[in-house]
């Protein structure tokens, strides 16, 4: 099963030469999955009004960003999702040309974005995944009720833009989390993060593969708007 873990900058996805390039390497490589950012569209959101700004009620304009994509191609990507129970930060699955999933982030920090449901397993290339947005890493039980669901690739849509101080403080516990989600379950995790730095502000651009053991397989540089390939395997 390939992988391809798009970082953005914190700016989020563009139709941009670097986004092309993404679906170009997922072509041309045959990758089965991938995965964008938290926010990827839009950006994350600093205010209020930026959440109601980028807020998308209607999924299906998202398949603008998927139209090159070949058909048997998985993408995960990260919007503000807006519905009658309020606005979710949430992760659209899209295969050729349909919506296949949404799944809300059930833990959200942000203030003005409402909390969703567990999210069930869905199949990619035969194998089972689930997604866990952002903050929901840092959770035992989401990740757990995921694999025992039948999972065996945790999916984390990451947007760790922070200012400076934060940045230090956090880099190596969310690193932490991953490890622990891959290890406690027996699964790959995989996470696509933003990148770059403004005045004050530094992205953790933790964007990588976790084998089912825990160790790093594959790590990006903490550059924005670059992608990341790696093909998952088990040893049984």
């Amino acid at each position: 099963m390939r992988v391809v873990c798009y970082q953005s900058g914190v700016e989020g996805i563009s139709h941009g030469e670097a986004w092309k390039s993404a679906l170009m390497e997922c072509s041309l490589t045959d990758a089965d999955l991938l995965v964008t950012p938290e926010f990827a569209v839009g950006g994350y959101p600093h205010t209020l009004q930026a959440i109601h700004d980028s807020a998308i009620a209607d999924p299906s304009e998202l398949l603008v960003y998927t139209a090159e994509a070949p058909p048997q191609l998985t993408v995960v990507l990260g919007f503000i999702e807006e519905t009658s129970a309020g606005k979710h930060s949430a992760a659209a699955v899209i295969r050729n040309g349909e919506i296949i999933a949404i799944v809300r982030k059930m833990r959200p920090r942000e203030p003005g974005l409402t909390p969703g449901k567990q999210s069930t397993p869905f199949t990619v290339a035969d194998v089972q995944c689930g997604v866990l947005i952002s903050d929901d890493t840092a959770e035992v039980k989401p990740a757990r009720r995921l694999a025992s669901a039948g999972a065996r690739v945790l999916i984390c849509p990451l947007n760790n833009d922070m200012d400076v101080a934060s940045a230090a403080r956090w880099q190596d516990w969310t690193e932490e989390q991953l490890v622990k989600r891959a290890r406690d379950n027996d699964c790959w995790v995989v996470s696509a993060d933003v990148a770059g730095r403004s005045e004050g502000r530094r992205a953790l651009a933790v964007t990588g593969f976790f084998q089912p053991n825990g160790h790093l397989a594959h790590r990006t540089f903490p550059d924005p708007n670059t992608f990341l390939s790696h093909v998952l395997t088990w040893d049984r």
